[in-house]
């Protein structure tokens, strides 16, 4: 009888799931592909794509393993199963080569209806990887899923720090997240020992049900990320992350917080704040992080930044504005790394009450560590009252969300790069504090983004290998010339071509390989289509970041040289 009764709940499983997986596709124009299966955790095992002519539905666990590469073209939309929390995991060993355009982003969304989508539909996006974790044995098992060979992440004794997990480019994930259980949530996207090999640019992660960007160890760097409408924190770092991390916005809806509390950043080196290494040495610089207003009206808001339990994470050249508390540095182990290293440096931060701009806990009230992070304490913070104050243009306006600085904004400049921890040539200098500066130009949140995604029809996100094509829920996008950049061949032989489009005038182009040194640093003259030539004859095989700027719009790609 009970063998007959299990059988009959799977069946009837899979009856609803096939019927939701009716209902839900029946507004697009695609056919649609179901991986996996009601309840059953699938493994992926070999080389497979993901093109953007099939919608990609996940039912249950879905495990890339044993080596195996998973492509995903650009336009691609991926939804996840609501009753099965269908998720994505990159095992220790796999990639993932998700790579984008501006006007053809791969979409990892909920498979619910158009204003039916809510925070955790789906389970979300999780890469494990080799590098260096602080956890005992230099291994762990990922919190959100079961324990086992397929949860485990970290290089155990030898990690290697330049583990290459792909690329997630142009990215981005809606509506996923699930709490299993108190500090054992799935994020929207989870990092757990991903390695500095791995391209992380251009990514934005809606509606989280938990954190929006959570760092398990690891070193993978990333640029331009957007954490927008989570619920807890919008970037976590913890069990030794020591990546670097440039241009970022944090944008919440101020009604909706988490029952933990939630703050712009959290950072600690693991859950007990021991002395393990290596610490969490995570570094922000140009982020800019709003509670959604000058003074959050959920009573769950926390701080813009809570680094704790003997956390070293830096934060540099940076806004947190609406939060009730602006710093907080939680814990004696990290007061103390404060005062060796005070690591919060020229950032703006908005705060209603004066006496809340930084405070201390456990102990609290510790002086020293006021005085020094405060206005004219020597770490360059400057503190105002709200955006009346700091003049970005519309932070608040959740449909259209923008953060550039407007005439006489204090962000306009006062940034800093003369910090140990922004050396290496990974950061690109700026003159503005925050996420961005002055202009349409500078705005790198536009064409790719998408602040209304509850509506969003996803009946043709793109024609393949063709154009975007907007949906009619959606804000059409100013017209404006879409900057990118390409690199070819790829591997290349010493020399290779930079593709630029979009870029006039003055262009600056620098190579760095993993550690962050430069290795080609050139300033040329382009016109709106031009092929630049680099030569890194010199240069030991390996892997390499070619970043193109000119001042306004910064665009990184990934080069393999072979010698």
């Amino acid at each position: 009888m009970q063998v007959k009764f299990l059988l009959k709940n799977v069946l009837l499983i899979a009856m609803l799931a096939t019927s939701a997986v009716t209902a839900t596709f029946a507004q697009t124009k695609k056919p649609v592909k179901q991986i996996g299966g009601p309840g059953i955790d699938s493994l992926i095992t070999k080389n497979t794509t993901w093109s953007c002519d099939t919608i990609y539905y996940l039912n249950g666990k879905i495990y890339v393993t044993s080596g195996a590469e998973l492509t995903i073209k650009a336009g691609t939309v991926i939804m996840g199963d609501s009753l099965n929390k269908g998720s994505l995991i990159i095992t220790k060993g796999s990639k993932i080569h998700a790579v984008g355009t501006p006007t053809c982003p791969i979409v990892f969304t909920s498979a619910k209806a158009p204003n039916k989508r809510a925070r955790g539909d789906w389970g979300g996006l999780i890469l494990l990887g080799k590098s260096s974790i602080n956890q005992p044995g230099g291994l762990a098992n990922i919190e959100g899923i079961a324990p086992g060979p397929l949860s485990e992440y970290g290089g155990g004794l030898t990690p290697d720090v330049n583990d290459n997990s792909g690329e997630l480019s142009f990215v981005r994930v809606e509506f996923a997240g699930v709490a299993l259980s108190l500090n054992n949530e799935i994020n929207g996207i989870t990092f757990g020992g991903v390695g500095a090999g791995t391209l992380v640019d251009y990514v934005q992660v809606s509606y989280s049900n938990d954190d929006s960007f959570e760092w398990f160890g690891g070193t993978v760097n990333a640029k331009h990320l957007i954490a927008f409408r989570g619920l807890d924190d919008d970037f976590d770092t913890d069990n030794g992350y020591s990546g670097k991390l440039q241009f970022g916005i944090g944008a919440r809806d101020p009604l909706v917080a988490d029952i933990s509390g939630s703050n712009g950043f959290e950072s600690d080196n693991d859950a007990s704040g021991s002395l393990n290494t290596p610490q969490t040495r995570a570094t922000f610089s140009n982020f800019t992080i709003s509670a959604g207003a000058d003074s959050a009206t959920n009573s769950l808001y926390r701080q813009g930044a809570q680094i704790r339990r003997n956390s070293h994470m830096n934060l540099y050249n940076s806004i947190l504005m609406g939060y009730p508390t602006g710093l907080n540095m939680d814990g004696t182990t990290t007061q103390n790394n404060v005062t060796a290293d005070t690591m919060v440096e020229h950032n703006i931060l908005g705060v209603k009450y004066a006496p809340k701009n930084v405070v201390t806990t456990s102990p609290s009230g510790t002086t020293s560590i006021i005085n020094l992070l405060n206005a004219g304490g020597g770490a360059d913070n400057r503190f105002f009252t709200g955006n009346a104050q700091i003049l970005l243009s519309n932070p608040y306006n959740l449909n259209n969300p923008k953060f550039s600085p407007g005439a006489g904004s204090p962000a306009l400049s006062g940034a800093k790069f003369n910090e140990t921890a922004l050396a290496g040539g990974f950061f690109t200098p700026t003159t503005y504090v925050g996420a961005m500066g002055k202009g349409a130009a500078a705005n790198w949140a536009t064409t790719w983004v998408n602040f209304k995604p509850t509506a969003t029809v996803y009946t043709a996100l793109c024609i393949c290998s063709s154009a975007f094509v907007a949906n009619s829920t959606e804000e059409a996008i100013a017209a404006e010339p879409v900057q990118s950049v390409s690199v070819y061949p790829n591997p290349a032989r010493g020399v290779f071509k930079v593709s630029l489009n979009g870029f006039t005038g003055g262009v600056n182009v620098k190579v760095t390989n993993l550690s962050g040194a430069v290795v080609y640093n050139k300033q040329s003259s382009v016109t709106a289509k031009s092929v630049l030539s680099v030569s890194l004859n010199n240069a030991p095989a390996g892997l390499y970041f070619v970043t193109v700027s000119n001042g306004a719009k910064t665009v990184t790609q990934k080069i393999n040289v072979i010698q």
